[in-house]
């Protein structure tokens, strides 16, 4: 069996000691956008993003058992789910994201979930986000436009973001968030920000 091998790219200085993370995620764009923006020497991340429309919970989970399969893994790396509410909480889907949910929990899996959607981390870079009952993403989405001057979910590295907005949306997004145990958040909430607290905490990260 041939050896399995760690993802780093020293071409942009990555120490040798660097940890892992991994993130799968529904999205196709958006998310693996955002995260290239970071140049880390710490951390090695890597996002999983959707192909071919393969973007239902189970999807992006088995994307995340792949990648922990074929990559070999040391202390202080995570693994990551990155997904939104969205319509996977109608009534045909929530079955399966809750059945998600619970393996993830099992696997030892951190979930960085958002309702409604991954919009609404973005959109808390340029204002606060004060509605506090379910909306359907694409408000949410109206509203980053509105405040960013313009926003195409395959576009999203040109969102002109600095690094004190990332930290004024790790602000905003952990007071929106009310606890820790609600695996299932039925309020709108992003907890894309305990990802970049981790990756805060390591030193890890700045903005290209």
């Amino acid at each position: 069996m041939p050896r399995k091998k760690r993802p780093l790219d020293r071409d942009m200085g990555v120490v040798r000691d660097a940890s892992l993370v991994i993130i799968a995620c529904e999205d196709t764009y958006a998310v693996k956008q955002y995260f290239a923006r970071f140049h880390t020497r710490k951390v090695q991340f890597h996002v999983l993003a959707t192909e071919g429309g393969r973007s239902s919970p189970k999807d992006v989970l088995a994307r995340l058992d792949a990648a922990k399969n074929d990559y070999a893994t040391e202390d202080g790396d995570s693994f990551w789910v990155c997904m939104d509410t969205d319509h996977w909480v109608e009534a045909n889907h929530i079955r399966n994201l809750r059945d998600v949910l619970r393996q993830c929990r099992q696997k030892g899996y951190e979930v960085a979930i958002s309702n409604p959607c991954f919009e609404l981390w973005l959109l808390l870079h340029f204002e606060e986000y004060t509605q506090t009952t379910e909306v359907p993403c694409s408000d949410v989405a109206d509203a980053l436009r509105q405040a960013a001057g313009s926003y195409r979910k395959d576009a999203c590295d040109r969102l002109a973001i600095e690094p004190s907005q990332v930290d004024v949306a790790v602000a905003r997004a952990k007071a929106m968030d009310r606890g820790l145990e609600d695996v299932l958040p039925s309020y709108p909430v992003t907890r894309v920000y305990r990802l970049l607290e981790l990756l805060k905490e390591r030193d890890a990260i700045r903005l290209l």
